[in-house]
């Protein structure tokens, strides 16, 4: 017992005689330059630039970083000044190795001579990716041409308001346009100046794969073709405006497509046989206005934006989408069928299962084998003395459908009625998943387990389910 006793305190003295002899010794600034640059990138800016007075081996390390992120907080409005002054310091310090992501959030004002001098440094200093998001814009701002023309180039955001009221501004283009590296554009806020300006836009970007158009304004532009031939994910979240503005999608590679807003434009798909993935969210009752006319025209945009997702595989869509559709009740009866669709998804509210649009939706998935209800279902029009059921029921629910998942599951007599005839009438169901929270659940914890009893109760028309 003893040697075992020497035994063990003689490598408990070696393990704190190892630890001792590291006591105070700087392993960080042992590093090699390189390494250390590389972690100064993942610092706020200001913090990397203060490691200079750590000592004179880091003084000058933060002059090679290649990453730079300078956003003016709106409660700092006051220090604006020395904001200014303490990009314009860092600039001018800085060595002249390329930089990989610039990143720029302040008020403009009367400073845009001194800030476009900024841009065009980054530009002369071959930036990957840049984002501007520029408030307090003058009528008469423009960025550099030769931003419009950068071969380096990769991913580029730009924000263009006015004020704090995020009113966009017209974003004025050179004669010529060519990003010849540009992959992602996102733009945010920007005005478009006119048919051939935007036009020079989306056609300079041969290799451009990702395109986001948030909230932005087409007032100027009567038709618009975005087009890009390795064009794979696009979004678009609309103003409240309506614009009349005609836009035309040249899909051929396009996988991803977001639409959310409230179907103030025409769109038309071209060969979108590329599809995968698709959100359509025609957005909140806000958006549409009580005018029978208008309701016409939001029918039928949104069953010929539908045709133009016919041929995705994933489709999310929200249940107002669909209720715009019965403002013109000719387009339920000719909704398109959708060849591919493997997964059905339901986002924003419950789905309410007394909806027409639906149970004609569901009749035109031949090949559906998942169906998901994010928020949960409902049936507005259910009463004990009303049968509702799913007639006549989908082809796929006895050939195909093999999941269905349902969440924020209340317990009311009408979701449990729907779920009843979905386990009756889907043959080929192998898993159906209902989640639920206390808090939307009604009554209370002991009516849960009620609930969970019936269901469990219910009869099945899959055997394997």
């Amino acid at each position: 017992m003893e040697a075992i006793t020497r035994t063990r305190n003689a490598k408990g003295r070696k393990v704190s005689d190892k630890w001792s002899t590291n006591e105070g010794i700087d392993r960080i600034s042992k590093l090699p330059d390189s390494i250390l640059q590389h972690i100064l990138t993942f610092l706020p800016t200001r913090d990397a630039v203060g490691t200079s007075i750590l000592s004179k081996r880091w003084e000058h390390l933060w002059m090679s970083i290649t990453s730079f992120v300078f956003c003016m907080p709106c409660e700092l409005i006051y220090k604006r000044d020395l904001f200014m002054n303490f990009v314009e310091r860092v600039l001018m310090l800085r060595d002249s190795s390329d930089i990989k992501y610039f990143a720029l959030a302040c008020d403009v004002l009367c400073d845009a001579s001194r800030i476009n001098t900024w841009i065009l440094y980054t530009l002369q200093h071959n930036v990957r990716k840049l984002f501007l998001a520029l408030c307090g814009l003058l009528d008469a701002y423009t960025f550099p041409p030769c931003l419009f023309n950068c071969d380096s180039l990769e991913d580029l955001t730009l924000e263009m308001s006015h004020s704090t009221k995020k009113m966009g501004r017209v974003l004025k283009l050179p004669r010529s346009v060519c990003f010849s590296s540009l992959k992602s554009l996102y733009l945010k806020y920007v005005t478009f100046e006119g048919d051939y300006s935007t036009k020079r836009l989306f056609s300079g970007c041969p290799v451009l794969e990702n395109l986001t158009l948030a909230l932005c304004k087409w007032g100027n532009v009567e038709a618009v073709c975005i087009s890009a031939p390795m064009l794979r994910n696009l979004t678009i979240y609309e103003t409240e405006n309506r614009d009349n503005c005609q836009k035309l999608i040249f899909g051929t590679s396009l996988q991803s497509f977001v639409y959310i807003g409230g179907l103030l434009s025409d769109y038309c798909f071209y060969d979108s046989t590329s599809l995968i993935k698709a959100y359509f969210d025609v957005g909140c009752g806000s958006f549409i206005t009580e005018r029978a006319t208008r309701h016409r025209g939001d029918a039928y945009r949104a069953n010929k934006l539908l045709r133009g997702l016919s041929h995705v595989k994933n489709l999310a869509l929200t249940p107002y989408t669909l209720k715009v559709l019965t403002y013109a009740e000719e387009f339920i009866a000719c909704l398109p069928v959708f060849p591919n669709l493997i997964h059905l998804e339901f986002h924003a509210e419950p789905m309410d299962f007394a909806c027409g649009t639906l149970l004609r939706l569901l009749q035109n998935l031949p090949c559906l084998s998942s169906l998901a209800f994010a928020e949960g279902i409902c049936l507005s029009t259910y009463c004990e003395k009303t049968d509702w059921r799913l007639a006549p029921v989908p082809p796929c629910f006895t050939t195909r459908l093999k999941t269905i998942k349902i969440c924020n599951f209340c317990g009311t007599e009408g979701e449990l009625h729907v779920v009843k005839n979905l386990l009756k009438d889907a043959t080929t169901l192998e898993k159906m998943v209902i989640s639920c929270s206390l808090v939307k659940f009604s009554v209370g914890s002991g009516r849960q387990q009620e609930v969970r009893e019936q269901l469990l109760m219910l009869p099945r028309g899959s055997i394997s389910c």
